[in-house]
């Protein structure tokens, strides 16, 4: 058979490469969605080419066989390439998910590890995370119109990023490194999975190094010392429950490490012991109250504290303090206001005996 035009063999072995290599490799990341583009837009010019060339050519009986098979092969190939592209945009979210799976594994262990040792594992990263995304990414005169493009991109995520509530953005701004999630590093796809699993179900104990962290940003950052929405979100991250910005490390604010060398236990009953108060601390906010278990929630809330409190609209309560002895091997008092009647059904739920009393002789 004589040879087919040269023309037509290389855009036969150019589409089918382009088939291969896109859509059939182990790695789903062979290929960007920018080539991909840009390929499959170059095989159309190529096509839209050939057709006027189609009539000017004089091939013989098997030519003329050979290019009717090879224009449905082509066919063929464009309805799979089709239905290829269908099935991967139907399956995008499914795929992200498994994607981000170590990510989000990842978000969390750093989550897990803030809240348990009180320490950040990246200050640098949770620092320059805050910073890009209240500011967004910084221009460049020599910037390229690529990179512009990508900024912008980046600007319109760190906007749904600051969507999310205080916690969500202190979760998002510990785990992922800007460089990481910026447009043109990861998919949108990806991004929004990641966006929607980072929101926290319930407001954590964040600790204080969080909010130290993000009060010397507002000092240290001119942008965000002038920024309106960092200073909201700020104030809305001091409303948190749980949100201390003044209480010390444990171990300054209890035994300033006097508790080393406790090697033996004491014969003598903590009962006997002298006691002398070095600490109390109280005034939590009242929302703390919620946590308490029954039947003490609903015991403070019917102490009389408890309700004059709310009746002069105090944003914080006096029904639960701790008292820290001054020797720090010694344990701490728990005290809890409760209404009177219901302290006595707490003493005959738990079967408390009377262990002391007082008489008033007239």
């Amino acid at each position: 058979m004589a040879l087919l035009p040269y023309f037509v063999l290389s855009f036969l072995f150019f589409f089918l490469s382009l088939f291969y290599v896109t859509f059939h490799s182990s790695n789903n990341r062979v290929m960007s969605a920018a080539a991909a583009v840009s390929q499959l837009r170059g095989l159309l010019e190529k096509a839209n080419l050939l057709i006027p060339k189609i009539s000017k050519i004089y091939p013989n009986e098997e030519q003329w066989e050979a290019l009717g098979d090879i224009s449905k092969s082509l066919t063929t190939t464009a309805t799979r390439i089709e239905n290829a592209i269908r099935a991967s945009k139907e399956s995008r979210a499914e795929r992200a998910w498994k994607e981000s799976e170590k990510l989000r594994s990842h978000a969390l262990a750093c989550k897990g590890e803030l809240l348990t040792n009180g320490r950040l594992k990246q200050p640098p990263v949770f620092r320059r995370n805050i910073t890009t995304i209240f500011e967004g990414p910084k221009d460049s005169k020599f910037d390229s119109e690529d990179v512009k493009v990508r900024k912008a991109l980046t600007r319109q995520r760190c906007e749904q990023i600051r969507q999310l509530s205080p916690s969500g953005v202190i979760s998002w701004a510990m785990a992922y490194a800007p460089s990481l999630w910026a447009a043109g590093s990861m998919s949108m796809e990806v991004f929004t999975c990641l966006l929607d699993d980072i929101e926290p179900d319930q407001c954590p104990p964040w600790p204080s190094i969080i909010g130290e962290t993000l009060h010397m940003l507002l000092d240290d950052e001119e942008f965000l010392s002038a920024s309106l929405e960092y200073r909201e979100f700020l104030k809305a991250f001091d409303c948190l429950p749980d949100v201390r910005l003044d209480r010390p490390r444990k171990r300054s604010r209890l035994d300033n490490g006097h508790s080393e060398g406790r090697t033996q236990m004491s014969q003598t009953s903590p009962f006997d012991e002298k006691r002398e108060m070095k600490h109390m601390y109280t005034n939590p906010d009242p929302v703390c109250i919620d946590r308490l278990p029954e039947p003490f929630q609903t015991a403070v809330r019917e102490s009389r504290l408890w309700k004059w409190e709310r009746s002069q609209g105090m944003k914080t309560t006096g029904c639960l303090s701790t008292l820290f002895p001054m020797d720090n091997t010694q344990d701490v008092s728990l005290t809890i206001w409760c209404g009177n009647a219901e302290a006595y059904n707490i003493n005959d739920e738990f079967e408390l005996e009377l262990a002391a009393s007082s008489q008033h002789l007239k």
